[in-house]
């Protein structure tokens, strides 16, 4: 129709030019000519444009059309596809191209075979090497997971995996790990921060082994013992850090166990003062014995303290006075927590008592550093001491816990009284430099070649995500089974479906497939697509409960789907229910496709993977064409970027030109 239009112009052009160039007289007689031969001129001209019509189609159809066939076959033949062939069709010129092609093509396919053969043999040994490196992380007592200095996760263990999964709690947002994710969804920031402060610290005063141990809890009722390990390069600057932990919560609860029965037993000696004194020093040597388990530091209690009235100074315009503090006195605990808890502690007495400056006397007490601390004003009574101890601290265990893990107490003097406004906290006293210590840290240019992945030049870029290569990029690719094709009418999601890709990596193991509970029936018709029916779904969650989880899923990367426009429909739908709204950047491998290979008619995802040479395992899974869908968009990528588009906006901006781009749900 286009050739036909174009003819027809041409004619009327001529037409004008040759009559504004007549006389009078000639244009009279042409009209008159005209007038008696109308039908027979404008059955010529028809007649005419039809010729020209059926001749320019024959010329784009035999000729133009499979060259930019062709054309756009080679470029998958060499980009992503070798196993391609040019169909032998067309004129004689034509299939003599096409099978010229397809015996280069042959030679290509049979050179890249060649190659691949060459790279597997020469891989063979670090493969070995790899998986022996790979076997024996996976065998480690203790969780390893090594981040870059920005806190993203670079390579982590079974175990590690385990100790953080396995503690997850159902109903809550779930926190995912895995590549390229920050480590700041499981621990807390303000503990690593903690930890790097430590550590540069220790590098400042050239210390032989550089560390920090802290503990948190996790999950629901988990407790965790982490031990800070930096990276270096070759300046000795921090480039990354591995974090060694172990699950402690039976250790701890054995610990509570025993000192319960201790307390049992010191009630039954209370009254025989020679056999309490014996109770009392057993008691001690056997908790000593059993804390000193625990990643306790030697702290010199001058800074320490020091640190406190910083703290409480600064945030809550508390003023502590400190007596009688000895030069080099130094007690056993754990920085943080003991930090946070003692801080907590003159908060809440202050909030407690209305006063704003307390008097700490620092005594040695056989063996043990008590804190004396006093203020005038309100007293409190022992309900009130025991609903603080009972409190919990953000992002640590309670305040009971912490005291329990630092071997320190919190009491009252003997003196009878039911209100006071003196208590004394004390903690075990360090006496000599404990045995174990930090591991050396790790030299990055000291690992041998073929161990050397490069994990530690994964940092967060400051440039804006539109403007980063597609290849730095980490995706998320999803797909959805519904009820039906109907969102605004009704129809639910039954399944979600996804995986990532990280570092043009797809990672197979990191992955997301949950059915939902739509809430309505399944018709038939949708359930010989998918297969799945109503009793399949029936116990499942509903939407408002997986998609908090989907949302934790996809945290910070790009969403990628084929024909993701229904996709991004049906959880738009949801956000009023919900109040989960997906504001990640999204690529489409439907519109992409039709940027690079617009003389292809079909764009389905089995038309798009037989082009790409992607076999389709799974088909109408949510998961199974995610995983299609990703391998596709991976295919896709050396392709965008020998087309020209190398980033993020690059595709975006394509895709809104695609003639697919038009279709709305």
């Amino acid at each position: 129709m286009t050739a036909a239009g174009i003819i027809l112009m041409i004619f009327a052009g001529m037409a004008l030019y040759i009559w504004f160039h007549l006389t009078p007289g000639q244009a009279e007689t042409a009209l008159l000519i005209i007038r008696k031969n109308l039908p027979a001129l404008l059955t010529g001209g028809l007649l005419l444009s039809l010729v020209f019509w059926a001749l320019s189609d024959l010329v784009y159809t035999n000729y133009i059309k499979p060259v930019r066939k062709i054309s756009g076959n080679l470029a998958l033949i060499y980009a992503s596809n070798p196993s391609l062939r040019i169909p032998v069709k067309g004129n004689q010129d034509i299939q003599a191209l096409a099978r010229t092609i397809n015996t280069f093509a042959d030679t290509f396919e049979k050179l890249n075979q060649d190659i691949k053969t060459q790279m597997v043999e020469a891989r063979k040994e670090t493969d070995q090497e790899r998986n022996l490196l790979a076997a024996i992380m996976g065998e480690l007592p203790q969780g390893v997971i090594i981040c870059n200095q920005n806190g993203r996760i670079l390579l982590y263990n079974s175990l590690a995996k385990d100790i953080f999964t396995r503690t997850m709690v159902r109903e809550k947002t779930e926190q995912f790990m895995g590549l390229g994710r920050s480590i700041f969804h499981l621990v807390d920031k303000d503990l690593i921060s903690h930890a790097m402060e430590e550590i540069n610290e220790q590098l400042a005063l050239n210390e032989n082994s550089a560390g920090s141990f802290f503990i948190t809890p996790i999950g629901d009722h988990s407790l965790i013992s982490v031990e800070a390990i930096p990276v270096l390069d070759k300046t000795n600057q921090i480039t990354g850090f591995i974090l060694a932990i172990l699950d402690i919560t039976r250790d701890v609860e054995k610990f509570r166990s025993m000192q319960r029965d201790l307390s049992d037993f010191h009630e039954y000696l209370e009254k025989q003062s020679t056999a309490e004194q014996k109770f009392l020093t057993l008691s001690d040597t056997i908790q000593n014995t059993y804390l000193s388990r625990l990643p306790l530091s030697r702290l010199n209690l001058a800074p320490f303290l020091f640190k406190i009235q910083k703290l409480t100074g600064r945030t809550h315009n508390i003023r502590i006075n400190v007596h009688n503090l000895q030069r080099d006195e130094r007690i056993m605990a754990d920085t943080y927590s003991f930090t946070k808890a003692i801080v907590f502690l003159f908060r809440t007495l202050s909030d407690w008592t209305y006063a704003v400056e307390f008097d700490l006397s620092v005594t040695d007490a056989s063996g043990r550093i008590q804190f004396d601390i006093t203020w005038d004003g309100v007293p409190v009574d022992k309900p009130g001491l025991d609903s603080i101890i009972k409190t919990t601290i953000n992002a640590l265990p309670g305040f009971k816990s912490i005291l329990t893990l630092n071997n320190a107490r919190l009491n009252v003097p003997e003196s009878g009284e039911t209100h006071f406004s003196h208590i004394i906290l004390s903690v075990k006293k360090s006496t000599e430099r404990p045995a174990t210590s930090h591991r050396t840290p790790v030299l990055a240019g000291s690992r041998p070649e073929f161990y050397d992945f490069n994990l530690f030049r994964a940092t967060d870029r400051n440039q804006r995500l539109v403007d980063t290569r597609l290849t730095d990029l980490s995706y998320t690719v999803f797909d959805t089974e519904t009820t039906g094709l109907n969102p605004e009418g009704g129809d639910e999601i039954i399944s979600i479906g996804a995986v990532r890709i990280v570092n043009s990596r797809l990672l197979s193991d990191e992955i997301f497939e949950e059915l939902v509970n739509p809430g309505r029936d399944i018709p038939v018709a949708s359930y010989r697509i998918h297969g799945i029916h109503h009793e399949m779904v029936a116990e499942k969650d509903p939407i408002e409960t997986v998609l908090p989880r989907f949302r934790q899923f996809v945290a910070d990367t790009v969403l990628v789907g084929h024909n993701i426009a229904f996709d991004m429909k049906l959880l738009k739908l949801k956000e009023k229910t919900t109040r989960i709204r997906f504001t990640n950047p999204v690529l489409d491998t439907l519109l992409l496709s039709a940027v690079l290979h617009p003389v292809h008619e079909q764009h389905d995802m089995e038309n798009i993977a037989r082009r790409l040479g992607i076999s389709m395992i799974g088909r109408h899974t949510a998961l199974g064409d995610a995983l299609t869908t990703a391998q596709i968009f991976l295919k896709l990528i050396p392709i965008l970027n020998s087309n020209g588009i190398l980033t993020l906006g690059d595709a975006i901006h394509a895709s809104k030109n695609s003639y697919y781009a038009r279709l709305k749900y």
